[in-house]
């Protein structure tokens, strides 16, 4: 089952679907001194100034962690110069992400005989971001560096991505079999949890090994959480910050019953309110979880509708006039996306989205328009509007995965579990000095 994230619909991040979230007027103040990144000056070039750490004989600059604090903090949505405690522990993540590039980096280059990632294949990543932001390559490009950060340290951590993929795939993805038996258990156990409520989830884990690193983690975790409420977007910041492994899906848990969670986080999902809503941090051996509660699905209750949606969206001083024109010309789903293009809002399909998956400010807009039909245009933060119009709506209802996908699901699983023991080989093995 390939897992996908279903984004919280809330300001700021509503209208964007990349692996990273860039606002498009985004403006990311620097940093604190030493590593404070230039804000707002456009392309970098990569220079050499003072080490910060040396991997194997392989430096790490700090240009390098400057740049990666900066693509940090992008996504974790902050619009001011965040607190000193904060910056300092995105300055420790962004070294420790950096480490881990270099370390996955060696190892592909040492059991490929030396073979490079190519620029093309880089490219074609970026392409990809740019397409699900409604942007060509090189809007994306100038919008990325617009915050001041380089685009290097995008093609740098995607270089790496690209490595370890191959690097994982090409020496364990023949060897990993998923038994007949092990699908059989898996689907049984799915079949008996469609007469129990269901909980679609979401994670961040925040690692936290000792009791000071603890009393940290969850004054860190309770400032991610606040972010979120206000806009960040969790995927991004789950994608950037979560040291679980479910970080390279967004955080994304799919749908889980009680008895399939911990304790404690079944005792906060018991007590949260009505869903869409983050929780506050809750504590658990090795560290710190951010859950969120996505949706609730109740065997007893008639299921939400399913919608396929397109998501208007603007951030000028003009864009309710701007919605309106969009909402005048476009009449019928396929019209919207020209009419967006034409007067400079961006559109956004979002398909299979469960009306109980949406946002409770935007929910009571949607629940009584049919097919065909647009919200009003709807007030987010400062200036920034948006509406969505109806493309399809199908009754909920439960489903059970077929063998394929929950073979993918264990798969991917199984996958996983050997990439994070893998690296935390290699970690062991390396010489790594931090200066």
């Amino acid at each position: 089952m390939k897992r996908r994230f279903l984004a919280f619909l809330v300001p700021a991040a509503a209208a964007l679907a990349a692996v990273l979230a860039i606002p498009a007027t985004s403006q990311v103040p620097p940093p604190a001194a030493p590593l404070a990144p230039q804000a707002g000056t456009g392309p970098q070039t990569r220079t050499l100034d003072s080490v910060i750490a040396l991997v194997n004989g392989e430096l790490i600059s700090a240009w390098d962690v400057r740049n990666r604090m900066t693509m940090m903090i992008m996504a974790y949505g902050q619009q001011q110069q965040p607190p000193k405690e904060v910056m300092a522990q995105i300055q420790r993540e962004a070294i420790d992400s950096l480490i881990d590039e270099k370390i996955k980096l060696q190892e592909f280059s040492e059991l490929s005989k030396k073979q490079k990632i190519g620029a093309d294949e880089i490219d074609e990543e970026i392409s990809g971001l740019a397409r699900q932001n409604k942007m060509t390559s090189e809007q994306f490009i100038k919008n990325f560096e617009s915050t001041g950060a380089s685009i290097q340290t995008l093609r740098d951590q995607i270089e790496s991505q690209i490595a370890w993929r191959a690097l994982i795939g090409g020496r364990y993805g023949k060897t990993v079999r998923v038994s007949e038996l092990r699908i059989d258990e898996m689907l049984n156990r799915v079949k008996e949890s469609m007469d129990k409520p269901q909980y679609r989830l979401a994670e961040i884990f925040l690692y936290a090994p000792d009791s000071a690193s603890l009393a940290n983690a969850k004054t860190r975790a309770q400032q991610i959480v606040d972010r979120i409420n206000q806009g960040a977007d969790f995927k991004a910041v789950a994608r950037q910050f979560s040291a679980a492994p479910s970080a390279s899906q967004g955080g994304d848990l799919g749908l889980m019953t009680l008895g399939d969670m911990r304790p404690e986080i079944e005792k906060a999902v018991l007590a949260a309110p009505a869903p869409p809503a983050v929780l506050p941090p809750i504590e658990a051996e090795g560290g710190v979880y951010i859950i969120a509660v996505m949706a609730k699905f109740d065997p007893s209750e008639a299921p939400p509708p399913t919608l396929d949606l397109v998501q208007v969206a603007g951030n000028t001083v003009d864009a309710a006039s701007k919605l309106q024109l969009v909402k005048a010309k476009a009449k019928v789903c396929n019209e919207v996306e020209a009419a967006a293009k034409e007067y400079g809002v961006t559109s956004t399909p979002m398909n299979d989205i469960s009306l109980g998956q949406i946002a409770a400010q935007f929910r009571g807009a949607l629940e009584p328009l049919a097919v065909g039909q647009s919200t009003d245009v709807l007030n987010l933060e400062g200036d920034s509007k948006m509406m969505f119009y109806v493309c399809a709506k199908r009754a909920g209802a439960g489903k059970v995965p077929s063998r394929e996908e929950i073979k993918d699901s264990l798969f991917d699983s199984e996958i996983t579990m050997i990439s994070e023991r893998y690296l935390r080989d290699l970690k062991r093995e390396a010489t790594i000095e931090r200066k």
